[in-house]
């Protein structure tokens, strides 16, 4: 048979309820001692309640006393410094009945700060008789939830503190089924991020929504209801409106977190990257002038070779087109194919080095000569090898006379030893060089270069190369 709680027993226990439902709303450390004074007064009819701790230099600090008596504190902290500082080394409760205005019981109670004891609380009654058990085990009690709630309190300030001291906007946002939204919690960040600040985002979160700009907004929504299905991490850029400053360019990184009843909570910070941007944009624009450069470069090179040889300048532009089609249909990335087609553009530029009598000599050249010429790749890679490009040109013109069986030139290199690129710029030096004129000879005809590349596939030339460079001229292609 349960024992039916006494009277006093239930009026402790309504007003440790009381007092938890009052701590849990404390959310600021302001006052926070005469705060919960005036609980312990309030609801435990408590004559007198101090809150006291020690300084560095040892000496007794009154936090709070209630009732803010000039003539009762002093009097209470002399009276009860011994035993303060007793509780404040050993951490434990304890008692005392003290000869203030009138007989004066009193309870000490511990609250700490992480592992030490930081802070007394005194709690008084005008009685000679000593405190009741029951009523320090309440006591006890409270000062549990006084913990508790310091520490909560201590931990959100350091959260806030931290959180308002850095330049990204940290916020919590809830998403509604029906649509509509609200910032629970949104860090002074929000100033420097976005122009506003926080009180007017707390009242109306339709301002953040309402500062993105039209052309982002759509992605945005997609994106937040994308994570909030998948249950995964946002990470978008969008362009925002700030009336004052123009145009910001906005990161968000978030989480989004399931509620009852449909609602989703977003934790998560907001970062200006307008700067950023503008750093990209700039680099972006300096690559782009330095690719431009460096084309300029080669078509300046190209030139060259034309002024002393308009023939090989001619065969260069039909090997690099032939080239450039063979490689996007191969599905290279863009950067690459652009990259084989500038190294085809010259990638007979050793031939400079050659005399031109040789080089347009009309009859069959003797093996002296023919080493000779065989030199061009050589010095084509000595030219270029030192000049910095966005792309491998000079080794792609070292290795556009190699054969995947070694017997190419100069370094008889073999399958994978040639890049993609070199085997690309083979096949179309080869497919190119026997269909059209040379000095020496006329024109072979596309049908028997197409034909040599076709017998020698695997053996010579890579497969997948010609039967692309096939592919293509049984579709029509024609030398320019």
């Amino acid at each position: 048979m349960k024992t039916m709680p006494s009277s006093a027993q239930q009026t402790y226990l309504e007003a440790v309820i009381k007092t938890a439902q009052y701590v849990a709303g404390l959310t600021s450390d302001r006052d926070i001692w005469s705060e919960l004074g005036k609980v312990m007064s309030r609801f435990f009819d408590a004559d007198i309640v101090a809150f006291a701790g020690k300084r560095p230099d040892g000496k007794i600090l009154l936090h709070s006393c209630i009732p803010l008596d000039e003539d009762l504190c002093p009097p209470l902290l002399e009276a009860a410094q011994n035993t303060i500082t007793q509780v404040l080394e050993s951490g434990f409760l304890a008692t005392d009945t003290l000869q203030l205005q009138q007989a004066c019981s009193f309870a000490f109670l511990p609250l700490t700060e992480g592992r030490r004891t930081a802070t007394v609380m005194l709690v008084g009654h005008y009685a000679a008789a000593p405190l009741s058990r029951e009523l320090l085990n309440v006591y006890l009690a409270v000062a549990g939830l006084f913990d508790t709630t310091l520490a909560r309190i201590a931990s959100e300030h350091r959260f806030i503190s931290m959180a308002d001291n850095v330049p990204e906007m940290l916020y919590q946002i809830l998403r509604y089924p029906d649509g509509k939204a609200r910032f629970t919690y949104v860090s002074k960040g929000s100033v420097e991020a976005l122009g506003l600040p926080p009180d007017e985002l707390l009242a109306n979160a339709a301002a953040f929504d309402g500062g993105i700009h039209p052309d982002d907004r759509a992605a945005y929504e997609a994106a937040l209801m994308r994570c909030e299905t998948d249950g995964v991490r946002l990470n978008q850029a969008f362009r925002w409106l700030d009336k004052r400053a123009g145009v910001r360019h906005i990161l968000l990184n978030a989480m989004p977190s399931a509620l009852e009843d449909g609602v989703v909570a977003w934790d998560g910070a907001a970062q200006d990257i307008t700067e950023r941007e503008r750093l990209e944009a700039e680099r972006k624009r300096s690559m782009a002038q330095l690719e431009n450069s460096m084309e300029e470069t080669v078509q300046a090179i190209a030139t060259t070779i034309e002024m002393r040889d308009p023939y090989t300048a001619g065969h260069q532009r039909r090997v690099a087109g032939l080239a450039q089609r063979i490689a996007a249909r191969m599905h290279l990335p863009a950067e690459e194919i652009h990259g084989i087609f500038l190294a085809a553009t010259i990638h007979d530029i050793g031939k400079i080095h050659i005399p031109a009598e040789i080089l347009s000599f009309p009859g069959k050249l003797g093996a002296i000569e023919y080493t000779l010429i065989k030199t061009h790749v050589q010095a084509g890679y000595d030219i270029l090898k030192n000049i910095e490009f966005p792309w491998p040109l000079a080794q792609m013109v070292y290795q556009h006379h190699e054969h995947l069986d070694g017997s190419g030139y100069p370094r008889g290199l073999q399958g994978d030893q040639i890049s993609l690129a070199g085997r690309i710029l083979c096949v179309a030096d080869v497919v190119e060089s026997m269909a059209t004129y040379r000095p020496y000879r006329p024109g072979l005809g596309v049908r028997k270069a197409l034909a040599e590349v076709r017998k020698n596939r695997g053996k010579l030339y890579d497969t997948a190369v010609v039967n692309v460079c096939l592919e293509l001229f049984r579709e029509g292609y024609e030398f320019g």
